[in-house]
């Protein structure tokens, strides 16, 4: 808690910076803290940018080291944030639990935002199938059939619905950004880590970077069929699965080329699961849908 305390004390001094040297929006801390310099000597100069030091009096002298250390400062907490300063799950895996500490990582790397698909992704419709009964646990898990991924990841599932409306195709989503909470409900539910992740590693759901999806028919609306149902837990969910019919082995054929030529990998057991590469480095999320949306309008208005 200290140490978020901090990082938010310095983000305030941040703020308050603005205003003077129109500092920008973060890319990551290291090009943060070149353009910040870059603006100060904007400002000191007058708006030109080859500074005559030698017509500086001192107190301008002083405003220039000043600012750029309380610039240079918080971004120097945003650098500390590693795994080892988050908070811990009871199965020991740091997470970020906390709205403040979603905010200031976000802050720190936009890329780390969990982006709302719902008007983000061209001509998707969505079966958010944990909004309700008809899951792999038979009853509701989310308050709301929101859909969330990471901002690379949503950024690619747009791409991917761009090139399947060439086809008359569009995506049908039905799990995105899970809330960790959700990923220790199932294994202390089913067990069977085929099926499930593992609390002491987390999902890829919990770091917005596995969307589970279908396909379905711009014209008519329908889905298009599959080798098996959604959540299945049978081989018929494997992508090596062939006793099918021609059809759902082509749509399902048509689903894999599509995700993987925009940088999403396979999983091996479920035809519909798919995570974006880069995974690994990614922050496990414990929040609740409704708290990430009101933080990314927090973050917007900033």
């Amino acid at each position: 808690m200290y140490k978020c305390r901090v990082i938010r004390q310095g983000f305030k001094a941040l703020k308050a910076l603005d205003r003077l040297v129109a500092f920008l929006v973060f890319l990551d801390p290291i090009l943060s803290v070149l353009r910040a310099i870059k603006n100060i000597f904007r400002y000191i100069g007058g708006g030109n940018s080859k500074l005559k030091f030698k017509n500086m009096g001192n107190s301008r002298i002083v405003f220039f080291f000043y600012t750029l250390w309380f610039i240079a400062a918080p971004l120097f907490v945003y650098a500390q944030i590693s795994e080892s300063d988050l908070p811990k799950s009871a199965y020991g895996l740091p997470v970020v639990n906390q709205v403040a500490l979603y905010e200031t990582i976000v802050r720190a790397n936009p890329d780390n935002a969990l982006v709302d698909l719902r008007g983000f992704i061209p001509h998707a419709k969505f079966d958010i199938r944990y909004a309700g009964s008809n899951n792999l646990i038979g009853r509701p898990l989310y308050p709301a059939p929101d859909i969330f991924m990471r901002k690379p990841a949503a950024l690619a599932l747009r791409e991917a619905a761009k090139r399947l409306k060439a086809s008359g195709l569009g995506l049908l989503f039905h799990d995105g950004y899970r809330p960790y909470e959700i990923t220790v409900v199932f294994y202390e539910t089913i067990k069977d880590t085929t099926f499930v992740a593992d609390p002491r590693k987390g999902s890829r759901h919990n770091r917005g970077m596995a969307v589970d999806l279908s396909l379905y028919d711009l014209k008519t609306g329908k889905e298009l069929s599959m080798p098996s149902e959604y959540d299945e837990t049978t081989p018929r969910a494997f992508h090596d699965y062939m006793d099918t019919d021609a059809a759902s082995i082509a749509h399902r054929t048509l689903l894999r080329e599509t995700m993987e030529a925009v940088g999403f990998d396979v999983y091996p057991w479920e035809w519909w699961h798919y995570d974006f590469k880069g995974w690994q480095s990614c922050y496990t999320y414990d929040l609740w849908h409704a708290e990430i949306r009101n933080a990314n309008r927090r973050l917007r208005r900033s």
